[in-house]
């Protein structure tokens, strides 16, 4: 029962994941910051930063505060508003 619980959790994260990832894409294209640069700079493959902005992979905290450091961005351009994440969740339902 416990592995069922985790999987609906992970499925219920997805849209804050993938909204997320779009958020980190919309911040990087505003600042002409290419993909292979930005993944350089965090020390990671261009390939998982793809993934990461596309929201199939999770992204750390700590790997959300060196994007944010890196593209000189604020919080709320990168976490979205709790109203849409409402709006997704309820989706998913």
């Amino acid at each position: 029962m416990g592995l069922f619980i985790f999987c609906l959790w992970i499925l219920a994260m997805q849209p804050i994941q993938t909204l997320i990832g779009m958020n980190i894409k919309l911040a990087r294209t505003k600042c002409s910051i290419p993909q292979a640069q930005l993944a350089n700079k965090l020390g990671i493959e261009a390939s998982y930063l793809s993934r990461i902005e596309k929201g199939r992979v999770p992204v750390s905290c700590e790997r959300i505060y060196q994007i944010i450091k890196i593209l000189n961005c604020g919080l709320e351009e990168i976490f979205p508003d709790p109203s849409e994440v409402d709006i997704q969740l309820s989706k998913s339902k």
